[in-house]
Formats: C-alpha cells, structure tokens, sequence
C-alpha cells in the first residue's frame, strides 16, 4: 500500500509539472515564411535508442526531443554550467528534477541582467542560433532584459514548435523560425508545423492579428534584417518572459525555497495571472468554448460550427479580452496583456485583432472580410486596467511609464465589410503608402494563428 500511494504520488508530480507548460509563441500572428522542405541538418545519435522516460517528450501529441537532447550545448563554449543548464532543462526526468540552488533564476543573481549574463545561460542546437541571438539581443531595448529575471535558461532547438515555457524548469524553449537570416540558417529548422494549426479550421471565423509600423505595414511583411527579426522575436520574448515572471515574479524572488523541486517553489493562489482572473474576470463561456477547439484540442459543437463571423465579433468585443487566444487559459490572458502593452511601449507598434469570415479555402487576403476589429483594443477603457495589473506585478519599474503612455491612446474601428489586409489603414483618408522600402504589406502571411 505504501509503495502504490508513493506511485500515484509521483504520477501526481508529473501530472503538475506538465501542467505548468505554457506552449505558445506570441508576436502578434505567424511569423512563418514561405519554407523550403528539405530535411533539417542535423547530427543523428549514433548510440543505441534511449528509453529513458523523459518529461518533455509528453509535452505535446507526437513530439519527441531527441535531436534537442543531442544536440544541446552552451552559446558560450567552455561555459562552466554547460553540464548543469542541459540536466536541468533539458534531460529532466522524473527523477532529475533540479532546484533553485543549481541553476537560480537570473533575478536571484542580478536586479538587472546583462547581455553576457543571459547569453551565458543560453543553450543551442546549431551553432548559429548562438551568434544570432546575441546579435538580437544588443538590438532589443533594456526592459526586454529586465525582465530576463523570472527564467533560468533559454533554450533554442531546431526541433522545437511551437515555442515555450516550462515552470518544471524555469526555462522558455525557443522556436528558432523567427531567428533565421540566410537559407542555409532556415534548412536546419524542422518544417514539421504546429500541432495545433489547424485546430480552428472547423469554423467559419477567424481571428487574424498583427503588429503594425507607421500605422500601415504589417511587422511580418517586412524584408528580413537583423531588426526586424529582432522586433518579431521581442514580441515572442515578451510572451514567455510574462509566463515567467507570471510564476516567479521579481517582488518574490528572495522568498522562494531553493531547496526544493522548481515546480514546488511556486503557488499557484499567488500568481499574478490568477489574480488577474479574480479581479477582471473574463466572462464569455462562447468564446472559452471557441478557444478550447481553437487551442486545447477539445471536442467541437455541432452548433459552434454554424457560427458567422458576425455572432463571435458581437460576443468578442463585450468582453475584456484583447485577443482570442487569452482564452485558451488565464496564463495566456496574461501573457497576451503583456505582450501588447510592451510592444507599444518599446517600438510603438500598434497592435490588429479582428474577427472575419474563414473560407474554405484561404488564398487571398480579399476573402477575409472583416465583421469587426480594433486597433490597440489593450487602450481601451475597460481592458487597460488589467493590463495596469499584470505590469504592476510582471515589471514594477516601468509599470507607470508604461501605462502613461497607453492613456493617450484611442483604439480604432476597422471597416466591416472591408478585407483584412486592406483594412491595415485604419483611416480611409490616410494619404501614407500602402508599401513602405522593403515591406509588401498586402500579402497573405500563411497564418494567422497569435500563437505561431
């Protein structure tokens, strides 16, 4: 009896720890590029097939980690915790779980990390990702290292879609689609697409999103340089980093046990996330059940099904969510709230959702015509105040600044019956360029899911 309690004691410890999975990827739409199919380049075990019970590789439908296993190592050669970044995140087993008094989150060491302090705890599959990411990360603004605090490691691993993060080991997992420049970079990432893609396709509505420039270019649309990489990425950072500093936030740092598993360290009743939930509750059980299809695999309604555009655009903007995908849990809420309010804050970018018809199929952006949508809805005047709380507690120090400079934005109405794309000038008189150098704002990115 005292070994089979032990047993679903530990099954129990497992079941947690995947609970504390955040898979998802921000950045306000797909940043997928048109993608060439060859194999990815990588080095195959030579040994025997490993059966050790790993817990990543039961995060998602299908997935196995291997080539990330193999692969790994330190961005910085000769890093003297190489050993201990790669066992505590990345062959984490059941019985290999670490504490904070191996690896520290980086806000237990510094109130303000440095480049050379993050990079130093950056694992990577493909030597590249190192030289890049320490490229990306001179271009990003300071806050985007502050807030480099909440996480123990980065992880970036061809093999690794759709990007996340884990409290199990307090590190985010880093798709590295948004990091390539040269095709030689792009052939070593594995093409295989988001288990969760197609999920939504079973309705008649979506829900595209975007990031604008200078009121008229999408973020995506922009040639590939180091800062525009470098600005798709930050909106990714900051997705994760909110889930970071979610579980592990900077006013709590010194009273967290080190001693114990990372995922015992914190309690779920004091996150911010749930205090978000408690205090501005989101309320549509439409739009909960929509997005537990669209993001959680559930069991789709035949009456769901026959949705319009028009009956989820009039449930959508009654509630205080500001994009489709904080449905999928309150993590999510959170991390979306986040990652708009400081994507504003560091580049000015103003920030789509809208809610258009889905056809069968998807070829031009003519055919997603819009019922509803808003730009910069996080401005707005029941919305706001819940970002105000989640900045409060995420990044205590530019709360204020922040929010000063969301009170003098007004959200705009798009034009229904106008296509998505052509409604990226949200003003008809507007006299700016459709096509700004190096951007083809009109085109169809392939997808428009905010998680990818």
């Amino acid at each position: 009896m005292a070994q089979q309690q032990f047993n679903i004691q530990r099954l129990g410890a497992v079941f947690a720890l995947i609970l504390g999975l955040c898979a998802c990827g921000g950045g306000g739409g797909s940043s997928a590029a048109p993608r060439l199919q060859p194999s990815p380049t990588v080095v195959e075990p030579t040994t025997p097939p490993d059966t050790t019970a790993y817990i990543m590789d039961q995060f998602f439908p299908g997935k196995n980690f291997a080539g990330l296993r193999s692969l790994a190592r330190a961005a910085n050669p000769g890093n003297p915790i190489t050993n201990t970044l790669i066992n505590c995140t990345v062959l984490v087993t059941e019985d290999n779980l670490c504490s904070f008094n191996q690896i520290p989150l980086l806000g237990m060491e510094t109130s303000a990390p440095t480049v050379d302090q993050v990079m130093d705890r950056v694992l990577v599959s493909h030597d590249w990702m190192a030289v890049r990411m320490r490229e990306v990360f001179n271009e990003m603004p300071p806050e985007l290292l502050l807030i480099m605090r909440g996480i123990t490691a980065i992880v970036i691993s061809y093999d690794v879609r759709p990007s996340f993060y884990w409290s199990g080991s307090g590190a985010i997992y880093i798709d590295p689609d948004r990091l390539w420049l040269t095709t030689a970079e792009q052939q070593t990432i594995d093409p295989a697409p988001d288990y969760r893609a197609d999920l939504g396709n079973v309705f008649l509505f979506t829900m595209p999103a975007r990031y604008v420039a200078n009121g008229d270019t999408d973020l995506r649309s922009l040639n590939r340089d180091l800062s525009s990489i470098s600005m798709r990425l930050a909106g990714l950072f900051y997705h994760e980093l909110a889930h970071a500093n979610d579980y592990y936030p900077p006013g709590r740092l010194a009273s967290i046990d080190r001693t114990v598993p990372m995922y015992l360290a914190t309690s779920a009743n004091g996150l911010p996330s749930n205090l978000l939930q408690g205090t501005f509750p989101l309320t549509s059980v439409l739009m909960d059940r929509l997005a537990g299809v669209s993001f959680r695999s559930e069991t789709v309604r035949l009456a769901d099904q026959s949705l319009t555009a028009e009956d989820v655009a009039a449930e959508f903007q009654l509630d205080v969510a500001n994009d489709f995908y904080s449905y999928s849990s309150s993590r999510e809420d959170l991390a979306m709230l986040f990652e708009e309010v400081m994507m504003y804050y560091s580049y000015g970018l103003d920030r789509d959702v809208a809610v258009t018809d889905l056809p069968a199929n998807l070829e031009s952006c003519s055919q997603l015509r819009v019922a509803w949508g808003q730009r910069n809805r996080v401005a707005q005047t029941n919305i706001l105040p819940r970002a105000t709380l989640i900045l409060e507690a995420l990044l205590p120090e530019l709360a204020a600044a922040v929010t000063l400079q969301l009170d003098d934005v007004v959200p705009t109405q798009m034009r229904v019956d106008e296509d998505f794309c052509t409604n990226i000038l949200v003003s008809p008189s507007a006299t700016r360029s459709l096509v700004l150098p190096g951007a083809v704002n009109t085109q169809l990115p392939p997808l428009f899911q905010t998680y990818l």
